[in-house]
C-alpha cells in the first residue's frame, strides 16, 4: 500500500516537473519581432459638394436675413431636385464685420456658412452646381471621398492583411536561424491611413462668381473617380521555439 502510494507521489511530483519545465520553456527563448504593411487601391464610392451661402449687409440682422433667405431656396431646390434631406448638412455658420481693407473701417456684417451635399451618384453633380447657381450661392470645392461604411470595411482588410504579412515576416525570419515561430507575445497597431478627399474641382481665387460658377459646372460635368490608396502597418512580436 505504502509502495503504491511512493508512485502515485513520484508520479505526481514528475507529472508536476514536466508541466514547470514545459511553461518555462514556452516562455523562455528569444523573440523575434516583425512589421507587417498592406495597401489597397479603392476606387471612392461618395462625391462631397460644398457650396458657399456668404452675404452682406450694413447691419448683423441684415446680412443674417438675406442669408437664410439663399439657403432656404438652395436647400429647398435641392430637395426638389431629388436629393434626401439626410445628404444636405449646414456647417460652420459665421458673422464677421465687415471691413473696407482701403480705409480700415467696419462698412457692415458678412454671414457665411457652407451647405455640404453628399451623394453617391456622380451624374448628380452638375445639378447641385445649378442649383446653387440659381439660389445665388458659389460653389467652393468638389471632392471625391470614401463614406464611412467604406472607410470602415477597407481598414479592417487592410489591417488584416498588415497583420498577416508580419506573422509572415516573423516566420520567415525565425526559419532563416532554423527555428520555429512560437507563439504571439505582442501585436500593435502601428498604422492606418486614409488620405482624406480627393479634389476634383476647388475654387481658385475668383472675385466674379459667375465666373467661379463656371468653372465648378465644367468640373461636374467630367467627373471621374481616380484610385485611393489605403494602408496600414502592424508590429507583431513572437516566441521562437528553441527546438
Amino acid at each position: 500500500m505504502d509502495l503504491l502510494k511512493n508512485k502515485k507521489v513520484v508520479w505526481t511530483a514528475a507529472v508536476v516537473v514536466l508541466i514547470i519545465a514545459g511553461y518555462f520553456v514556452y516562455n523562455s527563448g528569444p523573440v523575434v519581432s516583425a512589421q507587417g504593411s498592406a495597401s489597397l487601391k479603392v476606387v471612392p464610392d461618395e462625391v462631397s459638394v460644398n457650396i458657399n451661402v456668404e452675404t452682406k449687409n450694413e447691419s448683423a440682422q441684415g446680412a443674417q436675413s438675406l442669408n437664410k433667405e439663399i439657403s432656404e431656396k438652395l436647400f429647398a431646390g435641392l430637395v426638389g431636385a431629388g436629393f434626401n434631406k439626410d445628404e444636405l448638412k449646414f456647417v460652420n455658420y459665421y458673422i464677421n464685420p465687415d471691413y473696407d481693407w482701403k480705409t480700415g473701417k467696419q462698412k457692415g456684417y458678412v454671414v457665411s456658412q457652407q451647405l455640404v451635399v453628399k451623394t453617391a451618384n456622380v451624374e448628380k453633380v452638375p445639378s447641385v452646381v445649378d442649383t446653387a447657381v440659381s439660389a445665388g450661392a458659389l460653389v467652393s470645392y468638389i471632392n471625391f471621398e470614401l463614406s464611412e461604411k467604406k472607410q470602415n470595411e477597407n481598414k479592417i482588410k487592410a489591417l488584416e492583411e498588415a497583420s498577416k504579412d508580419a506573422k509572415d515576416k516573423a516566420k520567415a525570419i525565425a526559419e532563416g536561424q532554423g527555428r520555429r515561430l512560437g507563439r504571439l507575445v505582442g501585436l500593435n497597431n502601428q498604422e492606418f491611413n486614409y488620405p482624406g478627399p480627393i479634389y476634383a474641382y476647388q475654387k481658385g481665387v475668383v472675385e466674379d462668381v459667375v465666373s467661379a460658377n463656371a468653372e465648378a459646372r465644367k468640373a461636374a460635368s467630367n467627373l471621374a473617380p481616380n484610385e485611393m490608396e489605403i494602408s496600414a502597418s502592424v508590429s507583431a512580436s513572437y516566441r521562437v521555439s528553441l527546438f
